[in-house]
């Protein structure tokens, strides 16, 4: 935790001590908020959200709040405040008790990312550990697929004994250790976040998941922030997605979730800023757990596949995050700097060393990361073939993550396995010319009755065009304290 943070959260604690608590009961909360349209302190946020941890506030009573909130809305400074008391709910990363396994550790630079989901979206597989090599901490907790988008925890998981259940302090541990008895930190670690972390979230968010109120925005900023957070990082670069892939279906409301979240994390002492994303079409050629590590696996590993054109997108956004996050971490002068130096260590193979010593840190089969081409595959497959010659314009992103579960790939509800071996592999792009007969994916999956059907609406889900067009830009904004500003893609990737 930096000075900063420490700072923050001890006026919090001196404000709770000195206020009297006297006054506040569930119905002047409700009350105020719903009725009387006054904002809340973030002393009586931070009683109904301790309150509510204990079992003293009822859940009809938060689900009346949650509701009201939605309707009147919140300022930058409550959605602070209930982020703040949500963090405060559980355990958190504390940095400063580690210094018996690495003594510089506070003047140590935590950078994390987040993304707000998508449709092949395995960014943070390449990403953690491409930024560690550059001697910055990143301490990434991740999430399951549900739904349409994927999750990273899933796709780590399709590597044989790949943990990702580990306490606080394990991973806190596992990050600052040496992998090989020498002063060489593993610095990247991706993990499932403790059940301890943020416990006041998992509560509310399921009240949220059945009362129609998970979009609301202040509400939304203060689930996805306090996850964040929680792991005490200095420093924090979100990818804001938005189109058919995306819960945002349009750039201006990632605009907002984006100001809204750096305002958050700012409030909260740590430095954030945001790429505004395209999710249109799938990002990568891969859609599937297993699928998207081995595209991670041969871009991080071959210089020819990360310069290829078939994983250009994703290779790009990881690049761009990376490079914010190395100004962010003090690694690079600008932006167009850090994208520079990320490359390089992208293809000059100190990422791929870094993934191999994160899986085997975390207990995953090296093998299997080293010779992907053994992994058994799913026992049924079935060709898309183009219906006519022209060139692809897009690939209905939505439509595509909604196979992916009909074949095994995602989950429709929380309790669901997922197939690791299921998903889509895509040998068309956009952008690309086709030819009629040209053969645009492969349907990988174990559910053989579930093929025809997915190869149909794999192929629905492609548009065409018959003169080559340009595409939209991939990366919109970048988004900090400051403001919006465009995405300049050419002086930020121009050699």
């Amino acid at each position: 935790m930096s000075d900063k943070q420490n700072l923050r959260k001890s006026q919090r604690k001196s404000q709770w001590s000195a206020t009297k608590h006297d006054h506040l009961t569930p119905q002047f909360i409700l009350a105020k908020k719903r009725y009387n349209l006054e904002p809340h302190t973030p002393a009586e946020i931070a009683w109904f959200i301790d309150q509510f941890t204990q079992g003293h506030v009822k859940d009809y009573q938060m689900t009346a709040w949650l509701m009201a909130i939605c309707l009147n809305g919140m300022n930058g400074v409550e959605t602070a405040a209930l982020c703040d008391a949500m963090v405060d709910s559980g355990e958190v990363m504390d940095w400063s008790s580690c210094t018996s396994i690495c003594k510089d550790v506070n003047n140590l630079h935590k950078v994390d990312k987040h993304s707000t989901g998508g449709v092949g979206d395995k960014v943070s597989l390449i990403l953690a550990p491409l930024v560690s090599s550059f001697d910055l901490v990143v301490p990434m907790m991740a999430g399951r697929g549900l739904g349409h988008t994927g999750g990273t925890i899933d796709k780590l998981e399709s590597i044989p004994g790949y943990r990702t259940q580990y306490s606080s302090a394990e991973f806190a541990k596992l990050l600052l250790s040496s992998t090989d008895g020498s002063d060489r930190r593993l610095n990247a670690a991706i993990v499932s976040p403790s059940k301890d972390m943020v416990p006041a979230d998992k509560r509310m968010y399921a009240l949220r998941d059945v009362t129609s109120t998970v979009s609301c925005l202040p509400l939304q900023i203060s689930s996805i922030m306090s996850k964040k957070i929680a792991e005490r990082p200095d420093s924090l670069v979100l990818d804001v997605k938005f189109g058919l892939g995306s819960f945002n279906k349009n750039v201006e409301e990632s605009l907002q979730l984006a100001s809204g979240m750096i305002e958050t994390g700012e409030l909260c002492g740590i430095n954030t800023t945001a790429l505004v994303t395209r999710m249109d079409s799938p990002l990568g050629y891969a859609v599937g757990n297993w699928l998207e590590v081995k595209e991670c696996i041969e871009i991080m590993s071959s210089r020819e596949a990360a310069l290829s054109g078939v994983s250009a997108d994703l290779v790009n956004v990881t690049l761009a995050l990376a490079g914010q996050m190395l100004v962010q971490g003090g690694k690079a002068s600008s932006l167009r700097d850090g994208v520079a130096k990320a490359k390089e260590n992208l293809l000059n193979g100190e990422a791929w060393n870094k993934f191999r010593e994160m899986v085997s840190a975390q207990g995953g089969d090296v093998d299997t990361i080293d010779f992907p081409d053994q992994y058994a595959r799913a026992r049924f497959s079935a060709k898309v073939k183009a219906s006519q010659t022209g060139y692809m314009v897009s690939i209905d992103a939505l439509e595509v993550g909604l196979v992916g579960v009909n074949i095994g790939a995602g989950r429709k509800t929380v309790d669901d396995s997922v197939d690791k071996a299921a998903g889509i592999v895509f040998h068309k792009r956009p952008g690309m010319s086709v030819v009629e007969g040209d053969v645009l994916a492969t349907v990988y999956t174990e559910r053989e009755d579930q093929l025809a059907n997915a190869v149909q609406r794999i192929l629905d889900s492609c548009t065409f065009s018959s003169d080559q067009i340009e595409l939209p830009p991939l990366i919109t904004n970048i988004v900090t304290r400051e403001g919006v500003e465009d995405f300049d893609y050419q002086s930020i990737f121009e050699e």
